[in-house]
């Protein structure tokens, strides 16, 4: 048969064919409306910040203007000439207080401080809009004064400085007025951020201003901004930059400096913010993609009738009569090399020679009921294997070697006890201290949350259990009793009990499994009590069905299952344990496999006489 003469030739080749276009359109479609969504959002940001950067440069021009013209008020003029202990010189500083206490108010919307300082009185005359750190700011102002008015204050091409006071950065200008006086403005970093906190760039989002090395000058409580590698991206970016990956999310960041202040205006936002709202895509994903498949599906499934469909129906109908006894059916060769020309020659073939085959069943259902018992019985949840794991890398991540080598001991017993998988039933003391490692690595997780009890005498350690029958409850407990329930600063409990069967002491024993959880829900109670008393298949419990399964191939009608509430809450699970299990299915299947061995090792002899 040629390859491209069979049906998965066919199926594949004309499934990609009839999606390929579709593909190639969602996915151009999807990339250029990332891109236009990108570049035009980028670009309205971009001036937006533009514009409030440029408004901030006015005001701070402003302010140096103001500064400037600070020399031609009378107050000033008269400072460095009266002398400190004159009335006049008291009134003149009292007037300029006002002045600059007046003006601040009427530059209210950057300004924090407007100061003048002269040498001769050693005293400086300022106004602030804010005046809980205002002793702060004079002590500071003053010492910084006294310092460098005698040197002369040298013009810096109207740049803004940054300082510290009180924990706080500001942007300082000063202007030397002459007669060793100067004048001097200080803004609140903050207030330059003030406004562009207005910006919507997401919760994931965040804007700050950057120095001129790149740093952060205003506090801001964002994790991107902590990580140097990522910072590092940022140090000379001016204008937009798209594709920064933080913690495997791509950022697009913008940035605009001031004139006149070595800061630099940034905001930045994830990329998957700013693409969350496509209108065209949309549609296309929420109408014409539905209908496009539904087309595409539908020529699609009448190909699929015409190639594999109408052979298909053929192969069952003739498969129904062979079942129904009619060993006379004989389905009509098919002119094509195909995979259906072979199985409907093999199925002729197979019709011809049935009525000598000869199968011995119930060795098949005990062969596959052992296999269905080891099967059960090995079903392991991977989801414990990997938070231990992750419990493992957090401890040595945080050097707590001791704990690391505790729970690798637990583990490695509880990794032992599960190779005993192929064993059909082990020692109860065996599971009760698998359950004891379980619960130790649990308390290593769930630390000061968690508490148990094992309470089980020793006339019971010896009776024998199938392996991994506890488990499932006592995973239970701590997936869901643990998990949902209200925290009121009480460790959650669990308590394994054994105590003798009052009914038949000598031949059960009652196993219990309490919890201080929620406990079950009454209809998931009513749906497990069903199962464990049917042994119905499951909807939503496969562990606890298996377990019941389990039990059931082990012990026969023996013993039994229920489950419960708590009077006072938690769940309960309460397995009345045989002393004796059912060996009937073990016995027959060991002396069918001996008899077996036996048989094809005579046939050997047979053969090589």
């Amino acid at each position: 048969m040629r390859f491209w003469q069979s049906v998965r030739f066919k199926i594949v080749v004309g499934f990609f064919l009839v999606l390929l276009p579709i593909i190639v359109f969602v996915i151009y479609n999807n990339l250029y409306a990332i891109r236009v969504v990108k570049e035009q959002i980028s670009s309205h940001y971009n001036i937006l910040l533009a514009e409030y950067v440029r408004n901030n440069d006015k005001s701070m021009l402003d302010y140096y203007h103001y500064l400037i013209n600070l020399e031609r008020e009378p107050e000033v003029q008269a400072l460095p000439l009266l002398e400190t202990s004159s009335d006049e010189y008291t009134l003149s500083k009292t007037r300029l207080r006002e002045k600059l206490a007046t003006d601040t108010i009427f530059y209210s919307s950057l300004i924090d401080t407007f100061f003048v300082y002269s040498d001769k009185s050693g005293e400086l005359v300022y106004a602030t809009q804010y005046v809980y750190n205002s002793l702060e700011k004079l002590d500071v102002l003053s010492a910084w004064a006294k310092e460098n008015a005698p040197k002369g204050i040298p013009d810096q091409e109207r740049r803004w400085g940054l300082t510290r006071i009180a924990g706080q950065t500001f942007l300082m200008k000063t202007h030397d007025l002459g007669l060793k006086t100067i004048s001097g403005a200080l803004i609140q970093a903050e207030a330059l951020q003030s406004v562009m906190n207005n910006f919507d760039v997401g919760q994931d989002g965040a804007t700050f201003l950057l120095d001129a090395y790149g740093s952060v000058i205003v506090d801001v409580d964002y994790a991107p901004l902590k990580d140097a590698g990522f910072m590092a991206g940022l140090k000379e970016l001016t204008g937009v930059k798209t594709g920064l990956v933080y913690n495997g999310e791509s950022y697009i960041v913008l940035s605009q400096p001031s004139q006149y202040a070595d800061v630099r205006y940034s905001l930045m936002m994830k990329e998957s913010y700013i693409l969350k709202n496509l209108p065209f895509f949309q549609k296309v994903l929420n109408f014409w993609m539905p209908l496009s498949l539904a087309v595409i599906l539908s020529i699609y499934l009448l190909f699929l009738q015409r190639v594999m469909f109408q052979p298909f129906v053929r192969l069952i109908r003739g498969m129904r009569k062979l079942g129904q006894g009619q060993f006379d059916t004989r389905l009509p060769a098919l002119a094509d090399s195909s995979e259906f020309s072979f199985v409907t020659g093999t199925f002729n073939k197979m019709a011809e020679q049935i009525e000598s085959l000869k199968i011995d069943v119930y060795e098949e259902q005990l062969r596959l009921q052992r296999a269905e018992y080891k099967h059960l019985q090995i079903q392991i949840n991977p989801h414990f294997y990997m938070n231990s794991l992750n419990i493992i890398y957090n401890l040595a991540a945080l050097k707590d070697f001791k704990t690391v080598q505790k729970l690798s001991l637990h583990l490695a017993d509880y990794f032992r006890f599960l190779m005993l998988g192929h064993r059909t039933v082990v020692r109860l003391e065996d599971e009760i201290r698998h359950i004891e490692h379980y619960l130790e690595i649990q308390k290593i997780r769930y630390v000061n949350k968690l508490e148990y009890t094992i309470d089980v005498p020793q006339e019971y350690m010896g009776w024998e259990i199938s392996p991994l029958m506890l488990q499932p409850f006592i995973e239970n407990c701590v997936i869901h009793g643990l998990n949902k329930r209200p925290q009121d600063g009480t460790p959650f409990r669990i308590d394994i009990r054994c105590r003798e069967d009052a009914e038949e002491p000598r031949n059960y024993a009652l196993l219990s499994i309490e919890d201080n959880g929620a406990g079950f829900p009454e209809t998931m109670l009513a749906e497990l009590n069903v199962e464990a008393s049917a042994g119905q298949s499951p909807v939503n419990h496969l562990g606890i069905w298996n377990v019941l399964r389990r039990f059931k191939m082990l012990y026969g009608g023996k013993g039994g299952i229920s489950f419960g509430n708590g009077e006072k809450g938690g769940a309960n699970v309460l397995v009345r344990l045989p002393r004796e299990r059912d060996r009937s299915f073990e016995i027959e299947f060991e002396e069918k496999s001996a008899a077996a061995a036996k048989e094809e090792k005579s046939d050997a002899d047979d053969a090589g006489r």
